[in-house]
Parts: structure tokens; C-alpha cells; sequence
């Protein structure tokens, strides 16, 4: 253990749930007798006597496994373990192992205990964290065959080689290829400054040097691909993936925001991690030949959003997860279509709306897209065009993904529009305040390019953005749209149910709770200078922006993860016993502590929907 600076701990703890609802006087008795570790990458930690106790970790990342291995809950910074030690006497064995090299603070277990018996909500806290990593324990053993699917959720940081070799680009071949045999790796990092410049591996020295009989003093600059495909360490094992097998590449570097090389992934790497279901997926989705055995291929598409909910993965990632694999069915039913229809007489872009733009699709998710075309088409290419959409959007649907019940599709002639026939439709909404343009606004803004090239999109997003920032009316109108529905609790914090119905006495998630929360994310998305199409992604650029207060956003931030984890939930179970997606949820179904965070989640949608009316409708009636 290493000596601890109180008051810096003082000033950790006071932002971070649930310490932060603790008062100075509580705060500083819960530190009497609070120390802190050094754990590093690798170690396991029993909790057992002086240990049994709840620790914080300051700096860091670990894993919660059971003593099999099994993998129970990944935490981080501001997060705690130790829970079911302190309450329970940890009756599954559960154990901690360090991700990585990690700063933990300890607290004393009797003044622990002395504070969570004082204060209610920080009792309830840790209460709600056991019940949650318990009922994650239980799914893993319930659902062992779905398991390969944990290994995507995880961030490449989890499989990545972090003991780089590198090289200087003034180096000799010679001199990289004796460290590469002595480190026994296929390939070697260029850097300059510790900043990524290229890579060199294997097949580079067999191809530039030997097999044109090149010098062994040749420099490394010289033979070194230049500016390699990267990927971030946020990047999910299943991105990885993918960018490889589409850049047809084995070696992967991961670098930081600075283009600092942190990581290294290869083809080896990604071998011991092969059971991937939705790569698999894509596989098989590239290799179909025709649109009815396409069909075929993606009947399996309910099944991989339903294990991918049952292990738990974070319900951003089942988003990310789910809209690559959307993305690359969207291709390749546009390259059969293409195929069907005849070579297109331009260019053109396939843009997609709504939650596929936003990757938050779901069970039952329907289509919302749109063409770009390089120019004004003559009859007979508007005839083209209306037959290639026709093809794309039956073919979509034929594969699981619905046709748009309100025919916002690319077969709608009226969504298929040059650039400035969509800038010049975007400005004409924003300049109105029908609710019909609001409406539009609601799906249109949240766009994404899909095929074809992205820089025509990226203006006509950079030319919408400008707009809309010259017009504070449109957002005050936006934002009076958005406030008109209300999180579902009555004056008293009871639920405000379906009266009559098919789903009477039920909440509806996705309307009464997820889109409202897209809606507040889609304006101060629009209300920021860089655009991000996904609502986390909004939010967060919110905070770097200064639109939005940290801890407001943060708020939002779980208040949308929790709601879209019981309409995932309430999606599968309805899925599995009907056939049918449905994100409506009965109360009753949940415990008393996840009702009681059920309506704290909707408060929080409520306090910032009453921060956005003062942000945006000041100085509007």
C-alpha cells in the first residue's frame, strides 16, 4: 500500500456517484482509514478478510470473473468493486483482475458500513450495483452458448499486443528485419517523435527487398507503407475485425488521438477470438450471390441482436455491432441491385436516416433512407434510378429490415435528390416551422452516407449545419416539438401508464423515454459546430463544446444507457415468446430498486428537458 493524500481523495470522490450525494461531514468519515493500492496488469484480487471490503478505483480498468473465469462485469475509473463482499460475503467467489495497471482506493469496511447504513441513497447505490452484476452472473451461466458474443463488446485494448517494436524511419532494413526475428513478431511500427509513420512487416521485405533484389541497407522509409490503417483503443474487437478483412490487411496498429502507437493487433490475435457471430455474418452476407439467398442468411439477424443482449453488452455497442452489420447488408444488397438493375448512369450516394444513421438500431427497426444523385437525372434515368431504389429497399426488406411505414425511402421519388436538391430542402425546413418541416427535421438531421463517396454528404451536413446556426427560431421551434411529450410520472413519481390496449397498464420505452432523449441530443447536436450523428456521440460534443454542463450530460448519458437496456430486454423477451419486437415494459416486471432508478432516470429526462427550454426558447413565447 502507498501513502494517500486525503484531500486529494476528497476531491475524486466528491463528483462521483453515489459519494457525491454523501455530505463533507459523511465524505470524511467514510475516509478514516481509506488506503490505496498499486495493482498491476495481470493480478488477481481475492477479496478475503482485511480485503473483504469495497474498493474505488482511481486510475485504471478490471475485470469482475468468477472463479472459473468466467466474465462477470468490466469497470474503470469511478467505479467500485467489492460490493458483494461487503453485503453478501461474496457467496459466488467472485474475483478482480487488473486490465491493466491500476491505482485502487480501499475503504475501511466499518466506517463503509457505518455510512451506508446513514444515508439511504448511497445504500440503495450498492444494493442496485450487486443486484445488477448478479443478474449478469446469472444470464452468463443461463446463456453459455451465446458466449463467443462477450468477445465482441470488448475493446481491442483486451487482445492487443502493448509491447511494441519499433523502428526509425532512418533505420536499414537490415537492422528491423534482426529486431524482428529476435522479438519473433511479423511486423515492426515506424515512428518518429513516438507519433505513427508506417509500418513494416514480412511481406514488405519480401516483396520490396528480396524479390526485387533490393540492398539490405535500404532505409526503412523507403520499403515502410506510409500512413497504415489504425484504429483507436475504444475500437471494439468486432471493428477491428471488419477493417481488416475490408482493407485485407494482418496487421493492425492502434494509436492514440496524438497518433501515438499504443497497441498492436494481427490476424493471430484475432484467430483466438474467431467465434464472432456477426463477423461471421458478414461473411456470409458478401459472399451471397442473390437476393433470396441473401434473405436466407440474414434470418439469423434476430438471434444475433438476442445474444448479443443476453451477454450483456453495453447497449452503445450492441448499436455499433449491429449498425456494421446493417451497413454492410445495405452494400451488398445495392451491388446485387446494381447487378439486376445495369451499371447506374452516375454517381450517386445511399444515405440512411433515423436510428441506422445513429447505430442505435434495434429489433424490428424499419427503414429510413434516401439517394444522392451526382445531377439531375433525364426521364430515362429518373426511370433508372426509380427501378435501382425499388430493388434496394424490397431487397432490405425481404432481409429483415421492414419497409418505412411512412415512406421515407429511396423508392419515394420525393427522397431522391441531387445535393443541392437536398440542401435546398433541408434550408426550406429550417426556415419553416410547419410541423410537417419538424417532423422531417426529426428524422432527416440524424443522416449518414452508406455508399458511395462521403464528401458530397459531408458538405450538404457542413452547408445544414451553417443553417441552422444562423436560425435560433428553428431550434426555438425544435425544441417546443421536442418538450411537448413528457417522461411518463405523475405529480406524485407514478408511472403513467398505457390506459387501453394492447399494452395497457405498460410504459412504452422508446417513445416515452429513448426519443425523447434523441430529441435533446439532436439539439444540442445541432447546436454545436462539429456534427455527430450518434446521441452519445452528440452529447459528449455537447460537453467539449461547453453547451452542456458535465454533470447534466452525464446524467443523460446513463439515463439513455439504462432505458435502452430495458427496451433491448423487453425487445427479446417479447421476440423470443411472440415473433414480434415490441419496447414496451410492465412495471411489475422489474424490482422495487430497479423501479425506483426506472423513475429516477425519467426525472432526469425531465430536469433536462427543463435546461433545454432555457437554453433554447429564451427570448422565444
Amino acid at each position: 500500500m502507498a501513502a494517500i493524500d486525503i484531500p486529494e481523495v476528497h476531491k475524486f470522490i466528491e463528483s462521483i456517484p453515489p459519494f457525491s450525494s454523501l455530505s463533507l461531514l459523511e465524505r470524511k468519515h467514510l475516509l478514516t482509514g481509506v488506503a490505496m493500492l498499486y495493482v498491476r496488469q495481470g493480478q488477481t484480487l481475492t477479496l478475503k478478510g482485511e480485503a473483504a471490503t469495497v474498493h474505488l478505483i482511481r486510475r485504471g480498468a478490471c475485470e469482475i470473473r468468477t472463479p472459473k473465469g468466467g466474465l462477470v462485469d468490466q469497470i474503470a475509473d469511478g467505479e467500485c468493486f467489492g460490493v458483494s463482499s461487503v453485503l453478501a460475503q461474496n457467496p459466488d467467489g467472485l474475483q478482480v483482475v487488473a486490465m491493466e495497471d491500476s491505482l485502487v482506493y480501499r475503504f475501511e469496511k466499518t466506517h463503509f458500513m457505518e455510512t451506508l447504513e446513514k444515508s439511504e441513497a448511497f445504500g440503495l447505490f450498492f444494493e442496485h450495483t450487486r443486484h445488477n452484476r448478479l443478474r449478469k452472473l446469472s444470464r452468463r451461466q443461463r446463456n453459455e452458448l451465446a458466449s463467443p458474443a462477450l468477445q465482441l463488446s470488448m475493446p481491442v485494448t483486451h487482445i492487443m499486443t502493448r509491447q511494441l517494436i519499433l523502428a526509425s524511419p532512418e533505420e536499414s532494413v537490415q537492422t528491423i528485419a534482426m529486431r524482428m526475428t529476435e522479438a519473433r513478431v511479423s511486423s515492426i511500427l515506424v515512428v518518429e517523435e513516438g507519433r505513427l509513420l508506417g509500418i513494416v512487416t514480412d511481406r514488405d521485405l519480401r516483396s520490396r527487398i528480396l524479390a526485387l533484389g533490393g540492398s539490405a541497407d535500404t532505409l526503412v522509409k523507403d520499403v515502410m507503407t506510409r500512413q497504415p490503417v489504425s484504429l483507436t483503443p475504444d475500437a471494439l474487437v468486432m471493428q477491428a475485425q471488419t477493417l481488416m478483412s475490408e482493407s485485407n490487411i494482418h496487421h493492425l496498429p492502434i494509436v492514440d488521438d496524438e497518433q501515438r502507437a499504443v497497441g498492436m493487433l494481427t490476424a493471430a490475435d484475432l484467430l483466438r477470438h474467431q467465434e464472432l457471430s456477426p463477423l461471421l455474418l458478414i461473411n456470409q452476407i458478401h459472399r451471397q450471390q442473390s437476393i433470396d439467398s441473401l434473405a436466407n442468411v440474414c434470418k439469423q439477424w434476430p438471434t444475433l441482436i438476442i445474444n448479443l443482449i443476453v451477454t450483456d453488452m453495453k447497449p452503445a455497442d450492441v448499436g455499433k455491432v449491429l449498425a456494421t452489420v446493417s451497413d454492410n447488408l445495405t452494400r451488398r444488397v445495392i451491388e446485387l441491385a446494381l447487378e439486376t438493375v445495369g451499371p447506374a448512369p452516375m454517381a450517386f450516394q445511399f444515405l440512411v436516416f433515423g436510428s441506422q444513421a445513429r447505430r442505435d438500431q434495434s429489433l424490428g427497426s424499419d427503414q429510413d433512407n434516401g439517394l444522392m444523385l451526382e445531377r439531375e437525372p433525364t426521364s430515362e434515368e429518373s426511370q433508372y434510378f426509380a427501378e435501382l431504389s425499388e430493388c434496394i429497399c424490397q431487397g432490405l426488406a425481404l432481409c429483415g429490415i421492414r419497409l418505412c411505414p411512412g415512406n421515407i425511402m429511396a423508392s419515394n421519388p420525393e427522397w431522391r435528390k441531387t445535393e443541392a436538391g437536398w440542401r435546398q430542402v433541408f434550408s426550406a425546413w429550417i426556415k419553416s416551422g410547419a410541423p410537417s418541416a419538424l417532423l422531417h427535421a426529426s428524422i432527416f438531421f440524424d443522416i449518414r452516407c452508406v455508399y458511395g463517396r462521403e464528401a458530397p454528404v459531408d458538405d450538404l451536413i457542413a452547408a445544414m449545419q451553417r443553417d441552422v446556426s444562423k436560425n435560433s427560431a428553428f431550434l426555438a421551434t425544435l425544441t417546443r416539438t421536442a418538450l411537448v411529450t413528457k417522461p411518463p410520472l405523475g405529480f406524485f413519481r407514478h408511472f403513467l401508464l398505457e390506459s387501453s390496449g394492447e399494452h395497457k397498464h405498460q410504459l412504452d420505452l422508446k417513445h416515452q423515454g429513448l426519443a425523447l432523449i434523441n430529441d435533446l441530443a439532436r439539439l444540442y447536436g445541432l447546436s454545436c459546430q462539429t456534427y455527430r450523428v450518434a446521441t452519445l456521440d452528440r452529447i459528449e460534443q455537447a460537453i467539449r463544446e461547453k453547451l452542456i454542463s458535465v454533470d447534466t450530460a452525464r446524467n443523460l448519458i446513463d439515463a439513455w444507457d439504462k432505458l435502452n437496456g430495458l427496451r433491448l430486454e423487453a425487445q427479446s423477451r417479447h421476440w423470443q415468446a411472440t415473433g414480434k419486437a415490441s419496447a414496451y415494459l410492465d412495471p411489475k416486471d422489474l424490482s422495487l430498486l430497479e423501479r425506483k432508478h426506472l423513475k429516477t432516470t425519467f426525472s432526469i429526462i425531465s430536469d433536462v428537458q427543463d435546461v433545454a427550454q432555457q437554453r433554447f426558447l429564451r427570448g422565444y413565447s
